[in-house]
């Protein structure tokens, strides 16, 4: 099963895109774990950590061929991890990362000026069931070679009380939305390891 277009709920039984966490691991996140994290790193910090694992991910997919690039796994449940997403192959992974990056980069300048948001965040909206590029990979590379640029360049007040909801986390501000985006990078480097562990054959 490669087909990026077919959602995990079908492919492989999983909850539907955008049922979240578990009850408990979404209340210790929310309430516990992230309050503590958005309180102690900075965004500097978070930025630089947010570059460092998209840094990783690349690295993981260097060499790749296309079948392990496309081959869909079913890891176990990871900590963060959102059940639906837990069948994707590295390539779905790396467009996930690309398209919420994206959005990070043009969403938390723009708090930091003060613009508000009328459209809510869907996690379902951010799911990478579509064609995936053939050179998903090195638009994501190119995405984190300039990120830091392109989100500096438009930079306010990153402390300013405009805030924009998040299904899991509630209301953020500009230096939380980064915290946020360094803890999905995280999740997701993590997953494409648990990927390239199980696929193959169990190399790499």
């Amino acid at each position: 099963m490669n087909d990026s277009r077919i959602d995990s709920s079908t492919a492989a039984g999983l909850a539907p895109a955008g049922a979240g966490l578990s009850k408990g691991r979404a209340l210790f996140l929310r309430h516990i774990a992230f309050p503590l994290l958005k309180r102690m790193i900075s965004f500097e910090r978070a930025l630089a950590r947010f570059e460092q694992e998209g840094e990783r991910v690349v690295a993981l997919c260097k060499g790749l061929d296309e079948a392990r690039l496309l081959e869909r796994v079913l890891v176990p449940p990871l900590f963060g991890l959102e059940e639906n997403s837990r069948f994707y192959s590295v390539a779905m992974t790396v467009a996930h990362l690309h398209t919420v990056g994206l959005a990070l980069e043009r969403r938390i300048p723009a708090l930091s000026r003060g613009e508000r948001f009328a459209q809510e965040v869907r996690i379902e909206d951010f799911k990478p069931y579509r064609e995936i590029p053939a050179d998903v990979v090195e638009r994501y590379a190119r995405f984190i070679e300039n990120f830091r640029k392109n989100l500096m360049q438009n930079l306010r007040d990153i402390y300013l009380n405009n805030r924009y909801e998040h299904p899991w986390f509630g209301p953020l501000n500009p230096k939380e939305w980064m915290v946020m985006g360094m803890i999905h990078q995280i999740v997701h480097r993590r997953q494409i390891e648990a990927i390239l562990k199980l696929n193959a054959g169990g190399e790499g």
